[in-house]
C-alpha cells in the first residue's frame, strides 16, 4: 500500500492510456475487449452499487479529520488542491498563500469553466471530490488500514480533484458514475486505477468493465 503522495497536476489524456491499459490487465480485464456497454447516460441518479450496500458501519470521521495538513506545509489539504487546480487564484493576505479567496477552475469532469469565490455560508459549488470515494475505498480494503492510512487516504492529492460535480458523484463508483465527455473519462478512469493500484483497493467487475469501456474510448486510442 502506497502510504505517502506529492502534490502534482492532475494526469492528462496523453501518456496514461498505455499504463491504465497495463493496470487493468494486472487486475484480470482485457483493455482491448468489447466491455459490455454502459447505460444510456453516465450521469443519471446514482444507485446502490454492492460496494455501497457494504458501507453500513462506514462514517466519514473513520477517515480522520476533513482537510488535514498531513504534509506539515502549513496549509489544510483543501486549500492545497485549491491553489493546484485553479488558475488566475487570489490568496487571503497574511496567509502565506495558503488560504484561496478566489480563482478560476477549468473543471476536467464537467468541461466546464467556473469561477470559485470563498464563502463561509450557503452553497459553493466548486468542492474538493475524492476520485475513489471514501465509502467504496472502506469497503474495498481500507476498513482494515490503521486510522493514519485512512487520514493519508483522504488527503492524498492523487485521489482529490477540485470539481463542479461533487454533488451529482457522491459516493458513486464507475459503474454508477462517469464524466460525459470520452477524455474526461478517460482521465478520470486512469487516476482511478493508478490509485487503486497504489492502494491495493478491490475493484468490482462492474466498475472494471466501465472503467475498461472509458479506457478504449480514449482519443488518444483512436
Amino acid at each position: 500500500m502506497k502510504l505517502t503522495r506529492t502534490a502534482g497536476a492532475a494526469a492528462g489524456v496523453v501518456g496514461v492510456v498505455a499504463a491504465a491499459a497495463l493496470l487493468l490487465t494486472n487486475l484480470g480485464v482485457d483493455a482491448g475487449a468489447s466491455p459490455a456497454p454502459l447505460p444510456a447516460s453516465t450521469r443519471t441518479t446514482p444507485q446502490p452499487s454492492p460496494a455501497a450496500t457494504a458501507t453500513e458501519d462506514y462514517t466519514r470521521d473513520l477517515f480522520g479529520p476533513r482537510w488535514a495538513d498531513v504534509d506539515r506545509n502549513g496549509c489544510d489539504t483543501r486549500n492545497d488542491i485549491l491553489s493546484r487546480d485553479l488558475v488566475d487564484v487570489v490568496y487571503k493576505p497574511g496567509t502565506n498563500d495558503c488560504v484561496v479567496l478566489t480563482g478560476i477552475l477549468h473543471d476536467p469532469l464537467t468541461g466546464e469553466t467556473v469561477t470559485f469565490t470563498r464563502t463561509s455560508e450557503g452553497y459553493q459549488p466548486v468542492q474538493i471530490d475524492h476520485i475513489i470515494p471514501l465509502a467504496a475505498a472502506w469497503s474495498s480494503g481500507a476498513d482494515s488500514w490503521t486510522a493514519e492510512q485512512r487520514e493519508l487516504f483522504a488527503n492524498d492529492p492523487a485521489n482529490l480533484q477540485a470539481t463542479t460535480a461533487n454533488q451529482s458523484k457522491g459516493d458513486s463508483t464507475p459503474s454508477q458514475w462517469l464524466p460525459a465527455g470520452d477524455a474526461a473519462a478517460c482521465t478520470y478512469s486512469t487516476r482511478y486505477l493508478e490509485v487503486a493500484v497504489d492502494y491495493a483497493l478491490e475493484i468490482s467487475a462492474a466498475d472494471r468493465s466501465a472503467l475498461d469501456h472509458a479506457l478504449t474510448r480514449c482519443p488518444s486510442t483512436r
